[in-house]
């Protein structure tokens, strides 16, 4: 071909005459993809500019463009989870007229410096959440051993009444400073908490590992627990007992939060709180509304207790309720479903993402709804349950 430059500049490495070659013949194909790699996968703009140097390809930029689109190691790296459209709400989320706690969740959160005597020893917290009414309830655990959680659930089932359904995480969620909760949590003995536990008519549901959002109804409370001690803890090492009695002072305070909107009309009730389930009241003030001494008796009593509760319950389904029908996030339209045999690879934020493992899915666990948002996947250390929002799915040429 001839051009319009006929005199190169000085030093320059510019073929006059270059060689035109056909943009979708093998050869060019695969002289593409070897300058793809030596460029080190950068940009289309630089492997053109290489090429430009001793060869002619009509249609240049939708050559590379191809073969930035078919290198399976850019197509690995630019892979991301698709998760499912967000499921509907499990049962506990929704169970009116249930005692509070029947269906709960368990997190534990620290760990906590306290001054015994003269040494320093560390507390954790454990936090049960009514996943109905949004109640929290707070418990110091000495120690992040089987029997230390055991007596929690027993001292939290001894005030607020076993729970039928306790949902909890795998212990996998922590990292960093946490470590050490982390492995710890992973080693309790689950048998025997759920010998201590079925008796009692407790069933004990686990969340998949690394799925900390199928757990945002503690998870969020555990952050605002934290922000509410940093607030009132001044002491870096308190006593013991001030710790006890901070736990509960930040308890009343989460339970008396609002669930539904706050008006600033004095004509509407106050704002439906945790407190109106667990006291009758959104705070632990006087009783609403006014009483005589002929409502001393045991049975009208019993009954202006059940009237609150059955109203408190009414407000409930009106005014809060309504609130958890909308979507959040996740409510486009549904990707390609994960599959078996789906070359897959895990997203790991403790580790780089060149470091990710790469497995193949063996088995997947579809919802309620259908909707596939649990995995097995097979990688070289072994079987690894994953939702699928950290599952990337590659697009493999076999």
């Amino acid at each position: 071909m001839s051009g319009r430059v006929r005199t190169a500049p000085s030093g320059s490495a510019i073929d006059l005459d270059p060689v035109i070659l056909p943009p979708d013949h093998a050869y060019t194909r695969l002289m593409l993809q070897h300058l793809h790699d030596i460029c080190g996968h950068q940009g289309q703009a630089q492997v053109a500019s290489e090429i430009r140097r001793q060869y002619w390809i009509p249609g240049l930029r939708t050559a590379v463009r191809r073969t930035w689109s078919v290198c399976q190691r850019c197509k690995n790296d630019r892979s991301k989870p698709i998760p499912p459209q967000m499921g509907n709400l499990p049962e506990g989320r929704t169970a009116a007229f249930v005692r509070p706690f029947t269906h709960c969740g368990l997190d534990y959160f620290g760990p906590l410096q306290v001054t015994v005597g003269r040494r320093r020893e560390k507390r954790y917290g454990a936090i049960f959440t009514c996943l109905t009414t949004r109640a929290v309830h707070l418990e110091i655990a000495h120690n992040l051993t089987t029997d230390s959680a055991i007596m929690a659930i027993r001292r939290m089932a001894s005030r607020r009444g076993y729970p039928g359904v306790l949902y909890s995480d795998n212990g996998t969620n922590f990292h960093g400073a946490e470590r050490e909760m982390h492995e710890a949590l992973q080693d309790l003995d689950r048998e025997k908490i759920t010998g201590f536990l079925t008796p009692k008519g407790v069933e004990w549901r686990f969340n998949p590992p690394a799925s900390p959002h199928m757990g945002g109804a503690w998870e969020r409370l555990v952050c605002s627990v934290k922000t509410a001690l940093s607030a009132v803890l001044h002491e870096r090492s308190p006593k013991e007992e001030v710790l006890t009695t901070l736990f509960a002072e930040v308890e009343a305070t989460l339970n008396s939060r609002p669930l539904t909107h706050v008006s600033c009309d004095p004509k509407y009730e106050d704002s439906l709180t945790p407190n109106h389930f667990l006291l009758g009241t959104p705070a632990q003030t006087h009783p609403p509304g006014l009483f005589t001494e002929d409502d001393l008796c045991l049975r009208k009593q019993w009954r202006i207790a059940q009237t609150l509760a059955a109203h408190f319950w009414r407000r409930w389904l009106k005014e809060y309720l309504p609130c958890l029908q909308r979507r959040t996030k996740w409510h486009g339209a549904d990707p390609r479903p994960v599959k078996p045999d789906d070359i897959v690879v895990i997203a790991d934020g403790s580790l780089p993402r060149g470091t990710w493992p790469k497995g193949r899915v063996t088995a997947v666990y579809p919802g309620p709804d259908g909707r596939v948002r649990v995995a097995d996947v097979q990688t070289q250390t072994g079987t690894l349950r994953r939702p699928v929002s950290k599952i990337c799915v590659l697009d493999v040429r076999r």
